[in-house]
């Protein structure tokens, strides 16, 4: 009965008053604590798929880390190749 009833509209000083039936409250409490519950829920599946969605993140940078890796790899053979090319073609002259 007394939860249907839009008593969280009263300020909390005049829900702390002897006048207020104590179900009254017990139905305010119970209210704020459903709300709080369904909260709590809601931020427990955002960071399940927030960890979710960083752990898929460290794996895409973790690739990419490796493919770096090997290109820059590549890249300093490359480089030494061209200094020996550039070396043989001067002793050429």
């Amino acid at each position: 009965m007394f939860s249907d009833l839009e008593f969280w509209r009263l300020q909390l000083k005049q829900l702390l008053t002897p006048w207020v039936p104590p179900q009254l409250l017990a139905c305010h409490v119970a209210s704020r604590c459903k709300q709080m519950d369904d909260q709590q829920r809601t931020l427990i599946e955002d960071n399940r798929a927030n960890l979710a969605e960083i752990n898929r993140l460290r794996q895409t940078i973790s690739q990419l880390h490796s493919k770096l890796e090997v290109i820059d790899s590549r890249s300093v053979q490359s480089m030494q190749k061209q200094g020996e090319v550039v070396e043989t073609h001067r002793t050429l002259r």
